[in-house]
């Protein structure tokens, strides 16, 4: 499959990058600064460009089979669903955040939207807007996101508050999520909530 990966710089994309190259995906890196791709070799492409730049992106989308959009908000989500309508490219799954749906734990929930709300009501607007897009969309909801190494293995539901799984999750085994999703066709027009293994 030919994925772009919007956001691949970052502590999550850097992952779906090498991930999706072992796995036999030709990936498309996307980058403001992309002289920090550290692997550049194994990738099909690299474009530079900021993801709000409609130009850049439609670029980039070209030729394309899925988007995987490691960075949310909706402003990038505007640019990218019109890229991709331009281009006929309908697979995207986008990162969001578990905490934008959910109701529990009530204590922590209630201080994630104290400290984080601007950014959780974007993520929701882009959330929003992916859904009504026409596109083969999902949305993969993270719990606490670190370093730690994987586990190779996560929890995922499809419900608001999350059925089991642990809060931190791993960005490595967060990128295999991804890449799971994107290739898994029965997860179009779903929202998933991705936990750490317990």
């Amino acid at each position: 499959m030919k994925i772009l990966v919007i956001g691949s710089t970052g502590r999550t994309g850097k992952h779906v990058l090498t991930q999706g190259v072992r796995r036999g995906h030709e990936i498309t890196a996307f980058a403001r600064r992309p002289e920090l791709l550290t692997e550049r070799g194994a990738l099909a492409g690299v474009h530079q460009g900021d993801a709000h730049d409609l130009d850049a992106v439609r670029a980039a989308v070209h030729g394309q089979d899925a988007v995987i959009a490691a960075v949310g908000g909706s402003g990038i989500v505007g640019t990218l669903i019109t890229a991709m309508r331009d281009n006929g490219v309908r697979r995207v799954v986008m990162t969001s955040s578990r905490s934008v749906p959910a109701t529990r734990p009530r204590l922590a929930v209630t201080l994630a939207w104290l400290f984080f709300r601007a950014a959780y009501v974007d993520l929701a607007r882009a959330e929003g807007m992916l859904q009504v897009s026409g596109l083969d969309w999902s949305i993969a909801r993270g719990t606490r996101l670190d370093d730690k190494p994987p586990a190779g293995r996560v929890h995922v539901d499809f419900e608001a508050d999350a059925t089991g799984g642990a809060m931190r999750l791993s960005r490595a085994d967060y990128a295999m999520a991804l890449l799971d999703t994107v290739e898994d066709p029965t997860l179009i027009g779903k929202a998933l909530g991705i936990c750490g293994p317990t």
